[in-house]
């Protein structure tokens, strides 16, 4: 995830509140925000739903967004 967008997510909402969306752990989400694990397509669609529900912000996050560049195929 790019800096900008995790530091908007992290000022946004507790995030916590995001893991329990998706079902996760919150250690589980910061390897995947800070870019240390690489999430199955399906889970970085929720991810990004639940970013943008819990922001109040339309279409701002992407599936790709929590999908690492160095480890997309």
């Amino acid at each position: 995830m790019k800096e900008n967008k995790r530091n908007y997510l992290k000022k946004s909402l507790k995030l916590n509140l995001l893991a329990a969306y998706c079902d996760i752990s919150p250690i589980t989400l910061s390897r995947i925000i800070h870019n240390h694990s690489k999430p199955s397509q399906r889970l970085a669609e929720k991810l990004a739903e639940g970013a943008n529900k819990l922001c109040i912000a339309d279409d701002y996050f992407k599936p790709e967004d929590f999908i690492p560049r160095h480890l997309r195929n």
